[in-house]
């Protein structure tokens, strides 16, 4: 079973020791697990809500996620139907090289959805996320859940957004929303 924890004192070595593949490196460059959640508590401190989760499968850590919700308000958005809106913007998304290929990360970004779903910081129109534009993989698995190339490209990075019409997506999902399992 997957389950997304909140990041304390008891499991924050953990997230930093995650890794993942040596040829994934150049999909995150510099954004490292502790660089993610140092930002998360900056966010936090400036009043942007940031979202920090580890992933469990039972009771081994096996990756780290994290969303903001934001103003989709960058330069380069100027001429989108989606500037200026609020946003739930996933910002990292990772399984370590020892557990890929198990499916948990797609069970994961699944259960993170769902969250945003339910907008636990306030309404937003949008969910957003970039890939890295050599990463097949990660564009295949946002695509499955609705996300769409938007042609913006920052730092070999393309932006996908998907929209968030208010409709729980019980059949992509496939079970009872009520049964979510997020542990805050």
């Amino acid at each position: 079973m997957i389950e997304l924890r909140k990041i304390a004192g008891d499991n924050i070595d953990e997230v930093i020791a995650l890794e993942v593949e040596e040829n994934q490196k150049e999909f995150i460059l510099e954004t490292t697990n502790l660089r993610c959640f140092a930002d998360a508590h900056m966010l936090n401190a400036d009043g942007i809500p940031a979202t920090p989760l580890a992933i469990y499968a039972d009771d081994t850590m096996v990756g780290f996620l994290m969303y903001i919700y934001d103003t989709m308000d960058h330069e380069s958005f100027e001429n989108e139907v989606f500037y200026g809106k609020k946003s739930y913007f996933i910002w990292h998304n990772m399984i370590d090289k020892s557990y890929q290929g198990k499916g948990y990360g797609k069970l994961a970004f699944e259960k993170m959805l769902m969250d945003i779903e339910f907008m636990p910081n306030g309404e937003a129109e949008y969910a957003a996320l970039f890939y890295h534009t050599s990463n097949v993989i990660a564009k295949t698995l946002y695509a499955s859940f609705g996300f769409v190339d938007t042609g913006i490209i920052q730092d070999n990075s393309m932006l996908m957004i998907k929209n968030l019409d208010g409709k729980i997506t019980e059949s992509l999902v496939g079970y009872d929303l009520s049964e979510r399992n997020v542990s805050y």
